[in-house]
């Protein structure tokens, strides 16, 4: 009797464990992040793009490739992939938003990815404002690439930057900060940013790499993740190293209490 009631209560506990009220929230991969909760999520279930919380960016001609729906994908599995390929001599990729369902000012912002492989094109993990214009951050907002991923000879590093003051005559970038990737074991990273009303700290698998008190963004900004093409920006593209994606576990944005 006593071992039929053992089975019974591990079986219960294990039917239980399946149910979102019994299971644990996630925490910000930042240890010293104290005192924050997830207030906005996508864990990218399912085999279709939520598109209550996404939007297609900038679709059309950008850079050296055209921005489509076809090159974004959920696998089935839990990831995210936005594919670079090439159809007809012409490489498609894409670049998703939360413009019009989810902008929002500080807290922190976090994605787990796997990242490309190719040169000539870059991944990437950032916040805008679409006011970013000619004038004080504070007010217009900035762009903030958490991280941007550029395949190097010499060194396998992400880095950070910030661009303010719009993107004419006035445009003013501070960075890039670079920051090495270590191996990690099944090839993903975590990247994060603690934004607040006095500066901006990134993560890179948990570490600091970043603490900026300049410049601050203190208007509601929209979350991007993208995959782009410029060989000005990321060296000349062999496109017989294509498909490459650009695979997303989750992206998970936490607040203060």
């Amino acid at each position: 009797m006593r071992t039929k009631s053992l089975l019974s209560l591990l079986t219960a506990i294990l039917l239980f464990s399946q149910f979102p009220l019994f299971a644990q929230r996630p925490q910000p991969s930042c240890s010293s992040c104290n005192g924050y909760e997830l207030v906005w999520n996508d864990e990218f279930n399912g085999n279709r793009l939520d598109r209550n919380k996404w939007n297609f960016h900038a679709p059309g001609k950008r850079r050296d490739a055209f921005n489509t729906p076809a090159a974004v994908s959920l696998d089935g599995r839990g990831f995210l992939k936005i594919t670079a390929s090439v159809r007809n001599d012409s490489v498609f990729a894409a670049i998703l938003s939360t413009e019009g369902t989810f902008e929002t000012r500080y807290g922190f912002f976090e994605c787990r990815a796997s990242l490309t492989r190719t040169k000539g094109i870059w991944p990437a993990f950032w916040l805008f404002s679409p006011g970013n214009s000619d004038g004080n951050p504070a007010e217009k907002g900035a762009e903030i690439d958490i991280f941007e991923y550029f395949l190097h000879d010499k060194k396998d590093s992400v880095c950070h930057t910030l661009h303010y003051g719009g993107y004419g005559a006035h445009h003013q970038v501070s960075g890039p900060v670079w920051s090495p990737l270590k191996k990690t074991p099944d090839g993903f990273h975590t990247f994060g940013l603690e934004w607040t009303p006095d500066g901006y700290s990134i993560y890179v698998d948990g570490q600091q790499t970043l603490v900026s008190k300049d410049n601050i963004s203190k208007v509601p900004e929209m979350i991007l993740l993208s995959v782009e093409v410029d060989k000005l920006a990321a060296g000349p593209l062999d496109k017989s190293q294509l498909p490459d994606s650009f695979t997303v576990d989750y992206v998970r944005v936490f607040k203060k209490k």
